[in-house]
């Protein structure tokens, strides 16, 4: 049962990795850079110096860094662009986005269902473990289940 429950969780990781990544090069394909207006692909991403293996994570550890996060940003948005990327591991590459524009293009890039990755965990538990509980997943989840109950609620919003 345990080797069931690992093998179900690293696929729920390697989805979720390839949907972000999908969402990623999305957006990298709409996008223009600003100075030549040309698209970049995920590699030609600016991006600070990393280390092998362990990528941006020791530069985002650093208390001085932790302390004042924005600061951080800011000192690589000058460096690097309005938009760059980074590596931590376990999580793969993040883009850091700053324009409202390109964050707009995100957004609208998504699609009808976007894919929210910090969102598998609990839809897997709600219909696997505590499916007794859940009859849906409710907003939490990336599928049609979340679409009608945002579609709905958006009505009463508006």
């Amino acid at each position: 049962m345990a080797l069931q429950s690992l093998k179900v969780k690293k696929l729920i990781q390697v989805t979720s990795l390839v949907r972000r990544r999908q969402s990623t090069v999305t957006l990298l394909n709409n996008d223009l850079d600003q100075n030549n207006q040309t698209m970049k692909t995920m590699e030609e991403m600016p991006s600070p110096p990393a280390w092998p293996i362990v990528g941006h994570f020791p530069m985002l550890i650093k208390k001085e860094n932790q302390l004042r996060m924005d600061k951080l940003f800011d000192r690589l948005r000058e460096e690097c662009g309005d938009i760059y990327k980074l590596l931590v591991p376990g999580q793969g590459p993040i883009v850091v986005l700053f324009r409202p524009e390109d964050i707009k293009t995100l957004y609208t890039s998504d699609g009808k269902t976007p894919h929210m990755a910090s969102f598998d965990m609990f839809e897997f538990i709600r219909k696997t473990t505590m499916k007794d509980r859940y009859t849906t997943a409710g907003l939490i989840n990336n599928g049609e289940d979340w679409y009608e109950v945002r579609r709905q609620v958006q009505q009463d919003m508006m």
